[in-house]
């Protein structure tokens, strides 16, 4: 009965957004919805949308997305973007290169909706027509995730190592083919489509040169977040002001940068992602996954696909799948004791979770903006995802993961 309800508020969000309603809406509207299914009685569910809106949650994540926002504006108007296109794609490979490493350099910055501010590079390299919507969102949002699984200040990696006690870097280095994998694949489905670009250059050092001279205040974000540890919503502030100071843009290019950020649109969708994600933990179906699992007897490695996958997909959040799913799955992936394959399955298959979902901030906020059709990209993404999955459960299976017990 858990799963049909699970499987009715998934089908209801997709059948709101193929009618056109902002994901925002439809995401609001699924809350109700689950409140119902589960009987989480209308008092609690009242106060927990009230609570939410002065949540810490709500307040960080909102201003990450406004300020995200207004610097990738900024950037845009003021031409640096079309510098850094230009600068990449003197990069051997041209625009195929570009279309690669854009969108992985943002990466480098786990920050939530960080496909947002990638989204303008990419759309500066695909120009071409025929290079679809779903298409540019598909490219931006798989390159975008490629440091996914190896890179240690992601909070994936970082609470894998909290709560199985493995360290990061032996985490790191265990997912790292994961990472390779995913670079093969994008080169398969996606840089093979693109028309390359002859090479304007024969040197590296201009490029490089150039991609540094304009990513400067995102590299700056990145600094102060990760090594002065300073609040994510004021890094990206401080590197909006220091472009200010730096470019000095007319007073009408900030005015509309600011109404960018400010937009009704995002607060909404921003507020439609959490509430639903708030709901789901208020009426217990998340934890209601391994229980069914667990009743049918399933495989281990099954169990671990069910219940990472299905957090995933839920809540489109990696500290969800692996805070929540690896806590849940504890006898399976560290106690009595530490079984790093299974840890790897476990955090492939939350991923492949989250890259589905429709409250992953990145596949929302990168379909926004290049109008892009839902399920067109989930088409597109579809392979991709099927082909990473088995080359890990290959992995899995031949013993892998014992090199780093």
């Amino acid at each position: 009965m858990d799963a049909l309800k699970l499987v009715l508020i998934l089908v209801a969000i997709v059948i709101a957004l193929r009618r056109k309603v902002p994901v925002g809406v439809a995401l609001f509207g699924a809350g109700p919805l689950t409140a119902l299914l589960y009987q989480v009685p209308a008092k609690t569910l009242g106060q927990g949308y009230l609570d939410l809106l002065g949540s810490e949650r709500f307040l960080f994540l909102t201003g990450v997305v406004i300020f995200i926002t207004i610097l990738g504006h900024l950037l845009k108007e003021l031409g640096a973007l079309d510098r850094l296109a230009r600068a990449c794609q003197e990069l051997y490979g041209g625009a195929r290169t570009a279309t690669v490493m854009l969108p992985l350099l943002v990466g480098l910055m786990p920050m939530p909706a960080g496909s947002l501010l990638s989204a303008p590079l990419v759309e500066n390299v695909l120009k071409d027509p025929k290079h679809s919507p779903h298409f540019k969102c598909a490219v931006n949002y798989w390159f975008r995730h490629l440091a996914e699984f190896s890179w240690p200040i992601y909070a994936g990696l970082i609470l894998t190592e909290g709560i199985t006690g493995m360290p990061i870097a032996r985490v790191a280095l265990m997912q790292l083919p994961l990472s390779l994998m995913m670079i093969l694949i994008g080169l398969a489905f996606f840089v093979r489509k693109i028309d390359n670009t002859p090479d304007r250059s024969s040197a590296l050092v201009r490029p490089i040169g150039g991609i540094l001279a304009t990513i400067w205040p995102v590299l700056t974000a990145i600094f102060l977040y990760g090594v002065f540890k300073i609040h994510l919503t004021l890094a990206v502030a401080i590197a909006v002001v220091a472009l200010v100071l730096v470019y000095r843009p007319s007073g009408r290019t900030l005015v509309s940068s600011v109404k960018k950020g400010l937009s009704y649109r995002l607060i909404v969708l921003v507020y439609g992602i959490l509430s639903f994600q708030m709901v789901l933990e208020m009426s217990g179906g998340i934890e209601s996954i391994p229980r069914l699992a667990t009743v049918y007897n399933l495989p281990v490695e099954l169990i671990i696909f069910l219940v990472c996958f299905s957090i995933g997909i839920l809540t489109g959040m990696v500290s969800a799948y692996v805070g929540l799913g690896y806590a849940l799955l504890a006898g399976f992936l560290y106690q009595p004791e530490l079984a790093p394959a299974n840890i790897m399955l476990a955090y492939l298959s939350g991923f492949i979770g989250i890259m589905i979902s429709p409250t992953h901030l990145c596949l929302i906020f990168t379909l926004e903006y290049f109008g892009a059709d839902l399920l067109k990209v989930y088409r597109t993404l579809g392979w991709p995802l099927l082909i990473l999955g088995l080359f890990g459960y290959v992995l899995y299976l031949t013993g892998y993961g014992s090199l780093f017990l």
